[in-house]
C-alpha cells in the first residue's frame, strides 16, 4: 500500500472517529426530552458535583459530566441556591444551572400570624392555631414538653411568645414555628439588654416577669419606663407591687373593675397579698415593655400611679400615699 493511500485511509478513520465522538457528545449534551417534569430538591450545602449526580440519577440530564463541564465553562464559581425547583428533562443544562444560581425555586405556600403584645399563652396559642391551621392540642402539648422547653432555654411559653407579625411556610413543623417566635424575642433580649437589666437589679427572667406586668399596666409607650420605675422603686423599698394586672391573671379573666374581695384571691400571682414579683410572667411583653424594664425611670422616686380615666391610657404618678389619694380623688 502506497504511503499516500495509507495516509488517506488513516485520515478517513480519524474523521470517522471524530464524527462518532461528535455525535456522542451531542447526544450527551442533548436533553433526554421525554417530557418528564419533576420537583427537584437542591439540598442546603450541596455543591455542583452533588447537584450534577442527583440530576443524572433522576434522568433530568444524560450525564453528570456534562453538567460539570457546562458549569466550569459558563458559571464557574457561582453558588447554587438550595430549594425545590420545577425541572423538565427537555431543559438545556445551562438553563438548569441558571435556575439553580438565580434561586428560581417553586413558591412555598405560607401563612401569616400576628401576635399583639400582652397576650397570655392561652390567648396566643389559639391565634397561632387558627392563623396557621395547626391543631391547638399539638401546640398545647409542646407547651408542657420539658425537653423541648429546656432546648429553647425557657421555663414555659408564658411570657416568651414574642409579639410580632410572622410569615411561616405551611410545611414548617409546629415545634419550629414556636422556636422561631421565641428566638425572635431573644434578638431583643440580647446581652446588652441583660446587662441593663442586671444594672436595674433584675435577672433576665425577673425582667421578663416585670415587663409582662408593665405591658398590662401601661397603655402608653411614653409612660412604660415610668411605670417600670414605680415597680422597681417598690421592689427596692420592700413594698408590695399591688398590680391589678397580676390579680386579673390570678382570677383568670380581665375585669374592668376589681372589687376589694378580688384583691384577696389566694394566688402566688396576687401581688396585693404577696411581696416581690409573681412566680412567672402574666403575658408576653412587647419590645417597648422589655426596653422599659431595662431602662426604668426611677429618678423622681414615684411609688404610685393611677389611670387618668379619660381614655388616653395615661396615668397620674405620686411619691407618697397622700399624693396618690389626691390623684385618685381627682380622677373620680
Amino acid at each position: 500500500m502506497s504511503r499516500k493511500r495509507f495516509f488517506v485511509r488513516g485520515l478517513m478513520v480519524l474523521l470517522a472517529a471524530g464524527f462518532v465522538s461528535l455525535v456522542f457528545v451531542r447526544k450527551l449534551v442533548t436533553p433526554p426530552g421525554k417530557g418528564i417534569t419533576v420537583e427537584f430538591a437542591l439540598q442546603r450545602g450541596w455543591g455542583v458535583r452533588d447537584a450534577a449526580k442527583a440530576l443524572e440519577q433522576e434522568s433530568i440530564v444524560r450525564s453528570q459530566w456534562v453538567v460539570l463541564l457546562q458549569y466550569k465553562r459558563n458559571f464557574s464559581g457561582a453558588s447554587l441556591q438550595a430549594g425545590r425547583y420545577s425541572l423538565s428533562d427537555t431543559m438545556e443544562v445551562d438553563s438548569i444551572l441558571a435556575r439553580f444560581i438565580s434561586g428560581d425555586v417553586i413558591p412555598v405556600p405560607t401563612s401569616w400570624v400576628t401576635l399583639p403584645p400582652g397576650l397570655r399563652m392561652e390567648e396566643s396559642l389559639p391565634v397561632i392555631s387558627s392563623s396557621l391551621g395547626r391543631p391547638l392540642e399539638e401546640l398545647e402539648a409542646l407547651s408542657i414538653e420539658m425537653e423541648y422547653l429546656e432546648a429553647m432555654g425557657i421555663p414555659g411559653f408564658e411570657g416568651y411568645l414574642f409579639p410580632e407579625t410572622y410569615e411561616f411556610a405551611d410545611s414548617m413543623a409546629s415545634w419550629d414555628v414556636i422556636d422561631t417566635i421565641v428566638r425572635t424575642g431573644y434578638e431583643v433580649m440580647d446581652r446588652e439588654w441583660e446587662d441593663k437589666c442586671e444594672a436595674a437589679g433584675l435577672s433576665p427572667f425577673e425582667a421578663v416577669v416585670l415587663a409582662s406586668i408593665v405591658e398590662r399596666e401601661a397603655a402608653s409607650d411614653a409612660e412604660r419606663d415610668m411605670v417600670a420605675g414605680v415597680f422597681i422603686n417598690r421592689l427596692r423599698t420592700g413594698m408590695r407591687l399591688e398590680s391589678c394586672a397580676t390579680v386579673q391573671y390570678a382570677l383568670g379573666e380581665v375585669r374592668e373593675v376589681l372589687l376589694y374581695r378580688d384583691l384577696e384571691v389566694e394566688s402566688p400571682y396576687n401581688t396585693y397579698r404577696n411581696p416581690g414579683l409573681p412566680p412567672g410572667p402574666i403575658c408576653s411583653p412587647g419590645i417597648a415593655s422589655l426596653e422599659a424594664v431595662a431602662s426604668p425611670d426611677t429618678a423622681d422616686g414615684y411609688l404610685f400611679f393611677v389611670s387618668r380615666g379619660d381614655g388616653s391610657g395615661e396615668h397620674l404618678f405620686a411619691t407618697t400615699a397622700a399624693g396618690h389619694a389626691r390623684n385618685i380623688r381627682s380622677v373620680r
